[in-house]
């Protein structure tokens, strides 16, 4: 039997598809320096990658490759006095909790002459903490390596940067099976119906369903997983409306990653408020564009549109840079990233339903008098902390459990129940006995009244 290496990298659950020249360049970066960060946008398999290219890397380092995952770790601002941080996290994950000191210099202490692999996945939304935790642990641990994951680089001396672009894209009118986004999206289907086969007609709409998901692997897996109940087809034709991307139902997924809307929304919580103008103003441009273009299709007063300002949109993942070595300073935005403006029910009006979303079962509320949050940073909503019974509203008679309560918000979007079937990945006769216990534990008559009833519910518990 193989002796088991230290660590705790997780298991893959899914098959890996396409990457393979990501991959090798991940390696040979990582292992030409000590600091590697994949970058990219939402939903672009970051997370997914860094773990593939760690366990290529394994055998370099026989003291173990250690996973830690920051989604979870609330930025200082957002943290009661003394509440763990970052460097907690790694210690945590490392097995030593409490045994040194909290903090980069105490860490690298304890690794000493190790020769260990730290995955440090998430690091967006902690930037004022992350860069110094990182460069102690580099000075003090010298061989210690470590690759992180987030929307922008870490900006420290001597970092690697692996920028991840969506998946390749084929032609609908030609398309090509083998294509990583076609070849993802079958594998994906083929799990929830093993009756899914690629037949000429069906790789034709699948090659589509791609190109309008922009080769995004979490929205194109999102899609994928309806076709338990959809058919191409009719998955084909309710991408025009994004609202049915939301809700896959894994709630094994971080937050972030169950709803293509939270992902993005995820992106616009870590932009400044100019970033987030410069983006919306932006979403009117459709393809490729350059500096002048932007500046005449941005007629907005008081947006300032300049090569930093488009190349600090392109730190956050916002906006990709085009690859042509003969085009310098073209960019473009995501068909995703323009909907989240342009769409009324992808962007706006549901914001504060995506900050609700987004907050639960990551970072809770701050107590009152607790320090506000500077401008730009993370707003995080109230966390739900376990699956308990919740009341939603003042005149109750009863409590949901979080299925019924998850239900009721969806009523409250607007959605039938087979539109909640399919959100939710589950049988309408389910969902209709859903409505009928929400009905019959809150005195109410009809949908409409539970639509109400919630938004009294999210008022009363944003008082």
């Amino acid at each position: 039997m193989a002796e088991r290496r230290p660590g705790n990298l997780p298991a893959e659950m899914t098959s890996f598809v396409g990457r393979t020249g990501e991959l090798a360049a991940g390696g040979r970066m990582l292992m030409g320096g000590r600091l590697l960060t994949v970058t990219g946008p939402a939903g672009v398999g970051k997370s997914r990658l860094a773990l593939r290219v760690a366990d290529s890397v394994r055998r370099r380092f026989p003291d173990g490759l250690w996973h830690v995952e920051l989604s979870q770790v609330a930025p200082a601002h957002l943290r009661p006095a003394g509440g763990p941080g970052p460097a907690a996290a790694v210690a945590a994950a490392l097995g030593r909790h409490g045994e040194h000191p909290e903090d980069g210099g105490g860490l690298a202490e304890a690794l000493g002459d190790r020769r260990a692999l730290l995955v440090l996945d998430t690091c967006e939304h902690l930037p004022t903490e992350i860069g110094p935790l990182v460069e102690a642990l580099l000075q003090g641990a010298p061989r210690v390596r470590v690759l992180a994951t987030g929307r922008g680089p870490l900006g420290l001396p001597g970092e690697r940067v692996l920028r991840l672009d969506p998946l390749p894209l084929t032609d609908p009118a030609d398309p090509d099976p083998g294509c990583p986004s076609v070849a993802l999206f079958a594998e994906r289907a083929v799990a929830v119906d093993p009756d899914f086969s690629l037949t000429s007609c069906a790789l034709t709409d699948v090659a589509q369903v791609c190109r309008c998901l922009d080769g995004l692997p979490l929205a194109i897996e999102l899609a994928a997983a309806r076709t338990r109940s959809l058919s191409i087809p009719e998955l084909l034709e309710r991408l025009d409306d994004m609202t049915t991307m939301p809700g896959w139902g894994a709630h094994t997924a971080a937050p972030r990653h169950r709803d293509l809307r939270a992902a993005i929304a995820w992106s616009h919580e870590l932009c400044r408020p100019d970033q987030r103008t410069l983006w919306e103003a932006l979403a009117v441009i459709e393809g490729e564009f350059g500096v002048e273009a932007a500046r005449r299709a941005v007629t907005r007063e008081g947006v300032l549109v300049t090569r930093q300002s488009l190349d600090e949109l392109v730190d956050r993942s916002i906006l990709l840079r085009s690859g042509d070595p003969g085009r310098p300073g073209r960019y473009r935005m995501l068909e995703t990233y323009r909907r989240f403006w342009l769409d009324p029910n992808f962007g706006r009006p549901g914001r504060a339903v995506l900050g609700h979303r987004l907050g639960a079962g990551r970072w809770s509320r701050l107590p009152q008098g607790a320090a506000a949050s500077p401008a730009g940073a993370p707003q995080a909503a109230a966390a739900v902390a376990a699956p308990v019974p919740v009341r939603i509203g003042r005149p109750v008679t009863s409590t949901l459990t979080p299925r019924e309560l998850e239900v009721a918000e969806l009523i409250a979007e607007g959605l039938s129940n087979p539109q909640i079937a399919v959100r939710l990945l589950i049988a309408k006769r389910t969902v209709d006995a859903h409505v009928r216990n929400i009905l019959a534990k809150g005195g109410l008559a009809s949908r409409t009244q539970v639509a109400a009833w919630f938004a009294e519910r999210t008022q009363w518990a944003d008082a």
